[in-house]
């Protein structure tokens, strides 16, 4: 578009009213704004934030002990709408916590709290000054144009000589009940760690982020408490234990069940005391208190695993998913199958099955050094010495994890012993019964259907040597599967390794030179693409980081599946879209999402290597509902197949379609099983898998069907 020379300008204005806009519509729920303000707190660098709830007398009030603002950072930031500097930076300028906000709007959300707000303001660069803001919303919206928009402040003396921010909320404008005080620590409970102690090292201080929430109305105060801390109350099962001079008693307590007492005794043990409380999370299925597995999964792997105490002070190496001191991690990622912890009673096949990862535990153990002769300190003042009542400690705590193993192993067993009809084994042979009734056939006869008999018996062999065949293969498979497993374990801790140099060179980058500046962000951005390559790979094998996608069959929404397993196979997708919206609401047959897994990743993979070639590439998947019957259809546009030969493909090593050397070279092309495990895990669901006649507009139709049952 040409534009002439002699044209004149005129700015763009904004109605003041997109202030409340913005303010009122963007957030929706009172306690939602609410939480903001708390997470602007903490993306401060607070350790504290005091929230004095006071909704009967007008008031609100939040303050926090964090950086606090210089009068630049608030004109620049505070005050300026849709700042990003929140997205840009990432991460919070001392404790380098990842920011939890990056619109740059929510401040604004408070207009939906109340008409009147005070910010009182003390920056850590110069905490002898204090900022005072107020702004009167009602005369802000009012103003016109948002240019005119003010808020009135002043910068006095700062007597108390302490940083932080404080916000004080009048005229409020929303009623508050006791769901909207639940919903506000449903908002900021993750926020919060599960452990705290009085005495915190340097390097600690980046985690803990405590919430005081006083309320003259003690009904919020329990509501709110009882809220922010049900992270730790949904345990399934708990581990207490205690040592007095190498004899340890063990409580294990699984959820509503009666307590099992055990107690052992540590030979030459140099320990002379020690306590600890360990707390085992079922991250699977609904939760209590409204909490999400997502969200307590990521908070699990913050702040999981099992903390050491001395005297009351954290030694913050312990407790880092990192720094796997029990060799939990390690023996689950290898799958160890009998304890070499516990006595010989107590060793069973597969025992260490329900081994839980670090990710799904919480616990604290207590020491004295001071009154240990052989356990110190180290001079760093972050982890123990290795000592003879060192490997003491952890030969106690892990002998409590691997007996609620045991313990868990056997009530898998029983559960399946009860679920199990019991009928009387048959080892009578066709030959043996036909043998019987020999003096009651003709000869010709007898003879006649003794051959035929034994036609079938041969028929039926072959038959089993073909199974036991294909069995013997798939365990091959197994076997590179859970070596692929603890590549998935092993992968994890070193992404949150390579997340750790990108702080260090965050640091770094704020005390060189502009030139090397520029190198160190291209730095940074090479090593946060190269973790977003390794997450994607993972995804692969979400569902067998957690023990319960194996062991828990439930009957899953078929809609929630098909999603979580696309997202785990973005990464081989492409370009390739994959439409869901016409899967309805219906339930898929019992089953635990390994074995969808191995189903619908097979199928989705297969396709995808169909449509290297297709100008279109698509995939959609429906689901037919029927009266009793259900058909879900997987349809692409990849290079077809021969309804005439569609049987062959579910037989092992036949494969019909090309794969480039690229794809074979990344491992996408497979062996020529897909399918057939397909089959093999569909039958066992009570489910007929076939190729049909595809739809206009695609080539290939998977059809995978069942009959609800009354």
């Amino acid at each position: 578009m040409k534009r002439a020379a002699s044209m004149d300008t005129i700015p763009f204005t904004v109605d003041s009213a997109l202030l409340q806009e913005l303010g009122e519509r963007l957030v929706g729920k009172p306690y939602i704004a609410l939480a903001e303000l708390v997470k602007n707190s903490y993306d401060a660098d607070g350790t504290k934030v005091e929230i004095d709830f006071d909704p009967k007398n007008d008031k609100i009030i939040i303050s926090d002990n964090g950086h606090g603002m210089n009068f630049k950072e608030f004109t620049d930031f505070w005050m300026r709408i849709g700042s990003t500097h929140k997205g840009k930076k990432k991460i919070s300028k001392k404790f380098k916590r990842k920011m939890t906000g990056s619109k740059g709007v929510g401040r604004l959300a408070v207009q939906l709290l109340a008409n009147e707000l005070e910010l009182i303001t003390v920056s850590d660069n110069d905490s002898t000054k204090k900022l005072r803001s107020t702004v009167n919303w009602s005369e802000a919206v009012d103003a016109g144009d948002l240019t005119n928009a003010t808020a009135y402040y002043e910068i006095i003396n700062n007597e108390e000589n302490k940083q932080g921010t404080t916000i004080i909320l009048t005229k409020l404008k929303q009623e508050w009940d006791s769901e909207s005080v639940q919903g506000l620590a449903k908002e900021i409970w993750w926020l919060q760690p599960p452990f705290r102690s009085l005495d915190i090292s340097e390097n600690e201080l980046g985690k803990i982020f405590y919430i005081d929430f006083k309320s003259q109305e003690k009904a919020f105060e329990r509501i709110f408490n009882r809220q922010i801390n049900a992270i730790v109350n949904i345990w399934y099962a708990k581990i207490v234990g205690k040592n007095i001079y190498g004899n340890v008693t063990i409580t294990l307590e699984f959820k509503d069940e009666k307590p099992i007492n055990d107690n052992f005794y540590i030979e030459n043990c140099s320990l002379t005391n020690g306590n600890f409380e360990i707390r085992i999370y079922y991250l699977s299925g609904r939760q209590e208190h409204g909490i999400k597995v997502s969200e307590a999964r990521d908070y699990f792997d913050d702040f999981g695993g099992v903390h050491v105490y001395d005297g009351g002070f954290h030694l913050p190496y312990y407790g880092s998913p990192r720094n796997d001191w029990l060799q939990v991690e390690y023996d689950h990622s290898h799958r160890l199958s009998i304890s070499p912890f516990l006595p010989e009673k107590y060793r069973i096949n597969r025992g260490l099955q329900f081994l839980p990862t670090l990710s799904k535990i919480f616990g604290v153990v207590n020491v004295d050094t001071s009154s240990e002769d052989d356990l110190n300190i180290l001079i760093t003042r972050d982890r123990l010495q290795e000592s003879e009542a060192y490997d003491n400690l952890v030969f106690m705590v892990r002998w409590a994890l691997d007996f609620y193993a045991y313990q868990e192993k056997l009530r898998n067993i029983r559960i399946k012993e009860s679920q199990t009809k019991i009928r009387s084994p048959k080892y009578t042979t066709f030959e043996e019964v036909l043998e019987e009734y020999r003096d009651a056939i003709p000869e010709k006869k007898f003879n006649k259907l003794r051959d035929d008999i034994q036609k079938a018996s041969d028929v039926i062999k072959s038959e089993a040597e073909i199974v036991a065949e294909r069995v013997g293969l798939i365990g091959s498979l197994a076997t590179a599967g859970m070596s692929s497993l603890a590549v998935h374990h092993e992968t994890k801790l070193q992404i949150k390794s390579l997340e750790d140099v990108i702080i260090e060179l965050s640091e770094i980058e704020l005390n060189v030179e502009e030139k090397n500046k520029r190198r160190i962000r291209s730095l940074k951005n090479k090593i946060s693409n190269l973790i977003e390559k390794i997450n994607n790979l993972r995804s692969l094998f979400a569902y067998f980081g957690d023990t319960e996608n194996i062991q828990t069959r439930e009957r899953f929404v078929a809609r929630s599946v098909l999603e979580d397993i696309k997202k785990q196979v973005a990464v081989l997708a492409k370009n390739v879209t994959i439409s869901l919206e016409k899967v309805e609401y219906a339930l898929l047959p019992e089953a635990s999402l390994i074995e969808w897994n191995a189903i619908f990743q097979n199928v989705l993979v297969n396709a995808f290597n169909a449509m290297i070639d297709s100008k279109i590439k698509k995939i959609e998947v429906s689901l037919l509902v029927e009266e009793k019957n259900r058909q879900l259809l997987i349809q692409d546009t990849g290079v077809g197949v021969k309804l005439n030969e569609a049987e062959e493909l579910f037989e092992p090593f036949v494969r019909k379609s090309k794969i480039s050397p690229d794809r074979q070279a990344l491992g996408y092309g497979g062996m020529g099983l897909g399918l057939t495990i397909v089959r093999l895990v569909a039958n066992q669901l009570g489910c007929n898998v076939s190729f049909i006649k595809p739809a206009k507009g695609f080539k290939t139709a998977f059809s995978l069907t069942w009959s609800e049952r009354k």
